[in-house]
């Protein structure tokens, strides 16, 4: 962090703002003791994520979700090569659409990153039946491992309401 008053950043603004779109942090002071920062869009948002995800939770009840969001965010945030062996960053689209069917699903899963630009969704009910759910750029692979053993597996759109369905009835059978 480098403090300076605000009259050195009036005299040469256009440098000050090129110190901080290089991840520099300028403290400004003001009269009173008072501070203005001067930070990249970078800096901004990785400052206010938390601050998202915590607005998130504040809407939302139930910790699982809470769980899950703060996994998700932990995801949106690998580096590439994040398993050592090449795997890429996953899309924003992707974290995107798991976010917002993580919010609309009353069984909160299991979240995992896979090595194919995937997120991976994961259930077990008290049936001993497995729902996995791969959520690709497009579509969404589904995979079930039924009580007696039977496997059956298909690709759906990535709707909401068909993903809550699917979740819905894998939890219905169960009861």
């Amino acid at each position: 962090m480098v403090s300076a008053k605000s009259m050195e950043v009036r005299d040469n603004f256009k440098d000050w703002c090129v110190q901080a779109a290089e991840g520099e942090v300028i403290q400004i002071s003001r009269p009173g003791n008072n501070y203005v920062y001067l930070i990249s869009h970078e800096t901004y948002e990785k400052l206010t994520r938390e601050r998202r995800i915590a607005a998130y939770a504040s809407y939302l009840h139930g910790k699982d979700k809470i769980t899950n969001l703060k996994r998700l965010a932990q995801i949106e945030n690998l580096p590439e090569n994040w398993n050592n062996n090449g795997a890429e960053r996953i899309s924003g689209n992707i974290i995107k659409t798991v976010r917002k069917l993580l919010m609309g699903l009353e069984f909160q899963p299991e979240i995992f990153p896979t090595a194919c630009d995937a997120v991976q969704l994961e259930w077990e009910n008290k049936n001993d039946e497995y729902l996995e759910m791969e959520v690709l750029e497009d579509s969404i692979n589904v995979f079930q491992i039924d009580s007696e053993g039977g496997e059956h597996q298909n690709t759906i759109a990535t709707d909401g309401a068909t993903v809550k369905k699917i979740v819905r009835e894998f939890y219905d059978r169960a009861v």
